[in-house]
């Protein structure tokens, strides 16, 4: 018999496999038990051999054990069912998966949660980046827009914004008439077209009103265009037409009562608009404004009232051709402090309003004005009223008078006497004083007009 360490085949068939006995073949490797590692040594130093005989059942119940499959897989079943802890205490397989299902269920918990959290947060962010579009709009809104010049991405907007407001058609025929070769059109370019077009509605004025390159600013095309369109729409032209003309004329003016509503204009006309006097109140915040030109515009001293929120900015005013605006306005145009030309052609004021304007002016530059034709044909016929040309002898400080005698005052009433004999010069000292004072007085404030008054023929 072979001793050797060679594994040996050991053949089942099927009467082996019927009585559960195991006989030696070729098909199945038997393993010698001194190989086996939970194998003794034999006493006699040798290893037990198991023999190959085919054909004969192999009865050795010592080495070998019935092959039973349920058995084998109840057993490898058993030997993997527990495992040891850190601390030696052994842990049964299936608390082992419990606890695995149990992580992996935290774990997909946890990650839906993430999911979840990371949704909220994306969509509070979609939230978030619409409501700075709406704030940004409300500030537009509210402050109005502000471009750049030479910014394309500022420009652009511009021009989408006017798109939406007064259409594709009138952006592209801007874009031929003034536009060469795409080029980047300016701001005042842009501004300068729209006024000379008469376009600068309501809407277009919004988006211009805090624009830094807009310091000029004529509104008497767009009130053309604006009165062919109410006319053109309405058959009856009667005292609703002309209604309609002043509410739309007065929500042009609204447009400058909103915040940064031009503060860089320095010159502004509104000829020929008729506009409500409360509606100059929205004028109130143009502290850079220099000139302002109101001529005909229907306004009475009200609108100057409003306007003396200008005092200290405003060098030129032109109110010609208001009819509404008397001798009482004299008390608001004395307080402008930096008028250098005022033209008050057309109006009804006074030369006695005018003596007063030029008497108590707070205006050290107050160097040109225009005055009304009937105080014009006063001034050129002054010549009849007292004596114009200085004559030896003769006083001219009204201060004086006070101090003359009668025969002295009876003197000097003879100087204007002689131009224009409805002076009296007979009576009390009281009233012969008061009469060469008056004469004085007026002949020192016309003689101040004179100098004032422009082309006056």
């Amino acid at each position: 018999m072979n001793t050797s360490n060679t594994p040996s085949k050991v053949h089942i068939n099927s009467a082996s496999r019927k009585s559960n006995k195991r006989t030696l073949g070729d098909e199945i490797e038997i393993i010698p038990f001194n190989m086996l590692s939970n194998a003794r040594p034999s006493k006699a130093g040798t290893s037990n051999i198991l023999c190959n005989t085919p054909g004969k059942p192999f009865n050795n119940k010592e080495n070998l054990t019935p092959y039973f499959p349920q058995q084998f897989e109840s057993n490898k079943k058993s030997s993997t069912t527990k495992f040891m802890s850190i601390n030696g205490s052994q842990i049964a397989y299936n608390e082992n998966e419990y606890k695995i299902e149990q992580l992996e269920a935290e774990l997909r918990r946890q990650i839906d949660e993430n999911q979840k959290l990371r949704e909220e947060i994306q969509k509070s962010c979609q939230e978030a980046e619409k409501t700075l579009k709406r704030t940004k709009y409300y500030k537009n809104d509210l402050y109005g827009p502000i471009y750049f010049d030479g910014n394309h991405k500022s420009i652009n907007k511009l021009l989408r914004r006017l798109i939406n407001v007064i259409g594709q058609e009138v952006v592209n025929r801007f874009k031929e008439e003034t536009l060469v070769d795409c080029e980047l059109p300016a701001l005042n370019k842009i501004y300068v077209w729209l006024e000379e077009s008469g376009l600068l509605n309501y809407e277009v004025l919004k988006e211009f009103r805090a624009v830094e390159a807009v310091t000029s600013l004529d509104l008497t095309y767009t009130f053309e265009n604006l009165k062919r369109d109410i006319t053109n729409k309405t058959f009856v032209i009667d005292d609703s037409l002309e209604l309609h003309i002043i509410q739309n004329t007065n929500r042009l003016l609204s447009v400058f009562g909103l915040p940064n509503g031009f503060q860089y204009l320095k010159s502004f006309k509104l000829s020929f608009m008729p506009i409500e006097d409360s509606y100059f109140n929205n004028l109130r915040g143009l502290k850079n404004l220099d000139e302002l030109v109101i001529e005909s515009t229907g306004i009475g001293n009200e609108a100057l009232c409003h306007l003396v929120a200008l005092k200290s900015n405003l060098t030129f005013l032109n109110i010609t051709g208001n009819k509404k605006i008397d001798d009482d306005s004299i008390s608001i145009l004395v307080l402008f402090e930096k008028l250098e030309v005022l033209l008050l052609n057309k109006t009804s004021i006074s030369m006695d309003g005018i003596r007063k304007l030029i008497s108590e002016t707070q205006s050290t530059d107050l160097s040109q004005i225009s005055i009304p034709s009937s105080c014009r044909k006063y001034l050129k016929r002054r010549y009849e009223i007292y004596c114009v040309k200085h004559k030896e002898g003769m006083k001219v400080d009204p201060s004086k008078v006070q101090f003359m005698s009668l025969l002295e005052i009876r003197q000097q009433l003879m100087f204007h006497y002689t131009v224009n004999n409805y002076i009296n010069i007979v009576g009390h000292k009281e009233e012969l004083e008061e009469t060469l004072r008056e004469i004085l007085t007026r002949r020192n404030y016309d003689a101040k007009v004179m100098l004032l008054v422009i082309n006056l023929k």
